[in-house]
This record gives structure tokens, C-alpha cells and sequence, in this order.
């Protein structure tokens, strides 16, 4: 009989009913705060949400990441660094999201996710002014780099 090491990853989901997928992404981001998670990343048009939870005495820390499609949200949490042991960790942040995501739904008031909301395609506005001010001195630097050469 060979030694095995307990699984450093750990994925769940669960259904979500009543908001849109757009909503459940300005949820999902308030639940990274509340936990006290550091936000890696987030997309707005594929709705995920990537976080890093932080170290202690028994873990480096771990990804989080969360997906959301059709009120269906998946959850993976999986080990920064290589462990032998993972003590449960991954299961507790995927349950603590979960635990977490449904209180703040509950409690948040309509008036403030729509201020929530608001905030959010402000954000999405400005990147895609921002991508699209990158992708115009891209064009304007090939097309100055093309005619000199």
C-alpha cells in the first residue's frame, strides 16, 4: 500500500436564483473583500473572479477562483505553493465563500446594488477607454515604426 497525499485543490457549486450573473459578479467581489481575500483579478464579460487568501501557519495561502454562469457559481480552491498537506483549507475558503456570498445577498438592499452596479460598469467603461487608447498608440507606433524603417 503506497503513501497518498490528501488533494490540494478542491472544487464545488452551487445555484443561485433571483439576480442576474452581473449582479452575482458585484456579490462575488464584495464576498473577496469581506473574507479579507486579496483580488487578483476579475472579468467582467466571462464573470470570474481569481483571489489569493493568505498565508498562515499551516498554508502558503490559496487561488481562489470563481466562476459564474447562470446562477450557477463554481468555486476552486487550490494551493499556492506545492504542500504535502492542505488540511482542509481548500474545503473551508470554498465554504466560507459560499457562507458568506448567501449573507451578503440577503442583506444587500436593492438601492445599493444598484449603486454597486453602477460602480462596476464605471470600472468596465474606463478599461475599455483604456484598452482602446493602448490600442490606438499600438496602431500609431507600428504605423510611425513602419514608415521611418
Amino acid at each position: 500500500m503506497g503513501f497518498k497525499f490528501l488533494s490540494s485543490k478542491y472544487t464545488t457549486e452551487f445555484k443561485a436564483t433571483g439576480l442576474s450573473d452581473k449582479e452575482y459578479l458585484v456579490i462575488a467581489l464584495d464576498t473577496v473583500d469581506k473574507l479579507k481575500w486579496e483580488l487578483d483579478s476579475y472579468n467582467f464579460s466571462d464573470y470570474v473572479v481569481e483571489a489569493f487568501t493568505n498565508s498562515s501557519l499551516f498554508s502558503w495561502g490559496e487561488k481562489v477562483i470563481i466562476s459564474i454562469n447562470k446562477g450557477t457559481i463554481d468555486i476552486e480552491s487550490k494551493c499556492k505553493e506545492w504542500q504535502i498537506i492542505e488540511y482542509g483549507k481548500n474545503k473551508k475558503n470554498a465554504t466560507r465563500f459560499i457562507s458568506t456570498f448567501n449573507t451578503i445577498k440577503e442583506e444587500l438592499s436593492t438601492a445599493e446594488m444598484k449603486t454597486k452596479l453602477g460602480h462596476l460598469d464605471n470600472i468596465i467603461k474606463s478599461a475599455i477607454i483604456i484598452d482602446e487608447k493602448n490600442r490606438l498608440e499600438n496602431t500609431e507606433y507600428r504605423s510611425n515604426h513602419i514608415d521611418t524603417q
